[in-house]
């Protein structure tokens, strides 16, 4: 499945050329002497278009660290994570293509059209027909369980052999470790369909995170800490609660689709990949020229992980936004939910980014030190405000029927303000 080189481009524009160097172990990227001319720094802090590298029409090397898999930052953004990678092997293994024999850029030529954000990727490895289809949503993801549940092929069957592609086409690019796909929802009709290539009228984009119908209730916590971050006043897209055959999900509106337009998007690992704590996005958010209110809004952000003990706050759950106009914006929130696991020890539950140099044992003066030294407006009164709104918690759970006992566990451990 060997692709040499592979087109990149934006908006039906062509960005430029990248290929892998098997001597090196990363890939090479040339922006297209065109594209330059457009003024899109789809790019800006990693592989800006006005740096003499860009303009002299010299190649940027990967990035050897293993988040990138060799690729440019920029780049390594379309690379999906855990389960869409589990889904890549399967494919590989049930195609019966060696995965030592692909490459980061086979991967990308895999996805195709088909990676979060507006890149896209020429040639692409061809999946049958791109038109929307309908989404049995319970029967595609028992299908995926048996999928990567074998440690054989999966027996290719007429049916199983549609299941696959639909399954590849509207799960394998979106990143994260839960299951999830990638789907178009009609409100009026509440009909469900493939998210992937042109969507009909009366359509919306939207992310589906199943539940593994386990004891612990992943898409109810993830939808109460989404109406506790809106009580907050974080900015997160539209979301709710699904119900398939008695199991429910957590659906989310994408960020990265206006109908069916691309909107380009650079997560925090992507724009700084040196970026390691708090104080770094607000230093990007500087350097990016953003308004205040995208400061304003970091810091509920920031203030809600603390005291909410979402630990997950790594570098590819914060991210920013470009429109055609290549003015950047920090995008609204995502990924917000409870991530402590209980049963384990307290190293294991640090945060990802630091906070005034802390990831554990995080105090209000933490917060109220990056606020003074970010010109945070009325910092003080935003804690109150993420505090009174991660009050609303045994409220919102009891609604939803959580247990008594992970009620109390998990109100135990957010962090007193």
């Amino acid at each position: 499945m060997e692709t040499n080189v592979v087109k990149i481009k934006l908006w039906g524009i062509d960005v430029g050329y990248l290929s892998w160097d098997k001597k090196l172990g990363v890939a090479i990227f040339e922006y297209e002497p065109s594209f330059l001319e457009h003024g899109l720094d789809i790019a800006p802090l990693t592989m800006p278009i006005d740096s003499p590298r860009s303009q002299k029409q010299l190649p940027w090397t990967g990035n050897k660290d293993k988040l990138y898999h060799g690729l440019p930052p920029m780049i390594a953004d379309s690379l999906p994570d855990k389960w869409g990678n589990s889904l890549f092997k399967a494919w590989l293994r049930d195609n019966n293509i060696p995965a030592k024999k692909t490459t980061p850029v086979d991967h990308l030529s895999f996805i195709g059209s088909r990676a979060m954000g507006a890149l896209q990727y020429d040639p692409a490895q061809k999946l049958g027909d791109n038109s929307a289809f309908s989404v049995d949503v319970q029967r595609l993801y028992e299908f995926a369980k048996q999928v990567l549940n074998e440690r054989k092929t999966t027996v290719l069957n007429q049916e199983n052999s549609v299941l696959w592609q639909d399954l590849i086409k509207i799960s394998s690019s979106p990143g994260g470790k839960r299951p999830k796909v990638i789907l178009a929802l009609n409100k009026a009709t509440g009909e469900v369909i493939s998210g992937q290539g042109l969507i009909p009228e009366g359509f919306q984009h939207y992310i589906l995170k199943y539940d593994d119908n386990s004891a612990y209730p992943f898409s109810k916590l993830e939808y109460i800490y989404y109406r506790m971050a809106l009580d907050a006043g974080i900015n997160m897209m539209p979301s709710e609660l699904r119900a398939y055959e008695g199991v429910t999900h957590f659906l989310t509106q994408r960020f990265d689709r206006n109908r069916n337009e691309k909107i380009h998007m650079q997560t925090l690992a992507a724009m700084s990949p040196e970026s390691d704590s708090y104080e770094d996005i607000f230093a990007v958010i500087r350097r990016l020229n953003l308004p205040y209110e995208d400061s304003k809004q970091q810091y509920l952000r920031m203030v809600f992980n603390v005291i909410a003990r979402n630990v997950d706050d790594h570098s590819k759950n914060f991210s920013f936004c470009m429109n055609r106009d290549g003015i950047w914006r920090l995008s609204p929130a995502y990924d917000l939910t409870y991530s402590v696991d209980l049963s384990a020890p307290a190293y294991a539950n640090r945060h990802s980014l630091t906070v005034n140099g802390k990831n554990e044992d995080i105090i209000r003066e933490d917060l109220e030190i990056i606020g003074l030294n970010n010109d945070i407006q009325d910092y003080k009164a935003l804690i109150d405000t993420v505090a009174n709104a991660v009050v609303n918690f045994e409220v919102y759970a009891k609604e939803l029927g959580l247990d008594e006992k992970l009620i109390e566990s998990i109100k135990a451990d957010f962090v007193m303000m």
